[in-house]
């Protein structure tokens, strides 16, 4: 699963059902392999008299494993709309803010307007290849953003109606620095290490307890092995897709954002990293 993250992480175009099934396939392998040679180390199986006591323990390392797995993808889910959300919220106060302008005196409307069609513009071609490919972000849509908070703080005017356009101009703009603060946080491992190493640890205990069991037939032994080894595989790897919001083929895409620029803004730069962004 290590691999699995790396894989997703960096985003090499692998198709996501593909790398799921992958993932699955290689767990399989991994524990029928690891039965097989518990098999040879102990050839002799236990009394089945045993079994009652195996199943008591793997019920309750079963259970530790699933509660445990189960709330960090619930929690990571969460985790994704939650960005989702952000990002549609940063988009919107990018259009609010276009519209805002509208009403504002000449020269500051075209400046104004001038900053929101470089801003997306960075957003859109510069900041979320960067994040898709697990990359630093420039400090290019900060600088603007502080440039159209000072072009208003510079600005005068006895004019009440633009006065309150001003104010509520400013205040979308610090709105954008937090949207824009919460977008580039998201980009962070969202799942501690010490996180994956208990899932790890509990997920390799469930498989290692199955092995004790006592069964007659060898293949059925092997078959509830892989369906065990399968369930916590498509778990954990549920996890590396909802943990990475902005990587992988499931990535939050800058929708909105190149919505807005198509319908109100001239494209000042090529099209060819948007459309990019947009394949699968």
């Amino acid at each position: 699963m290590f691999l699995v993250n790396l894989l997703y992480t960096y985003n090499l175009n692998i198709p996501t059902w593909l790398i799921c099934i992958g993932a699955i396939v290689f767990s399989v392998i991994f524990g029928s392999i690891g039965l097989m040679i518990f098999r040879k180390v102990f050839p002799n199986p236990l009394n089945k008299a045993n079994n009652d006591c195996i199943s008591l323990s793997l019920s309750t390392v079963g259970l530790f494993s699933s509660v445990l797995i189960s709330l960090i993808v619930v929690n990571v889910w969460n985790f994704y709309n939650d960005v989702d959300r952000k990002v549609n919220i940063e988009a919107r106060g990018v259009e609010d803010f276009y519209h805002l302008t509208q009403a504002m005196p000449e020269p500051i409307k075209s400046q104004l307007v001038a900053d929101v069609a470089k801003y997306v513009d960075v957003v859109v071609n510069e900041e979320w290849p960067a994040m898709a490919d697990n990359k630093a972000v420039s400090d290019k849509g900060r600088l603007i953003l502080i440039h159209s908070k000072n072009l208003l703080l510079s600005f005068k005017t006895a004019d009440l109606v633009t006065a309150n356009t001003q104010a509520a101009l400013y205040s979308k703009v610090s709105h954008l620095f937090d949207a824009r603060r919460d977008r580039l946080i998201a980009t962070k491992d969202h799942v501690p290490s010490v996180i994956w190493l208990v899932m790890f640890l509990s997920a390799f205990l469930t498989v290692a307890v199955s092995y004790l069991y006592t069964a007659e037939s060898f293949k059925m032994h092997l078959i509830s092995t892989g369906f065990i080894t399968a369930t916590l595989s498509a778990s954990l790897f549920l996890i590396v897709i909802f943990g990475h919001p902005f990587q992988g083929n499931m990535r939050i895409e800058p929708t909105n954002f190149i919505e807005f620029k198509k319908q109100n803004l001239v494209s000042t730069t090529e099209p060819e990293v948007s459309e990019k962004l947009a394949k699968p």
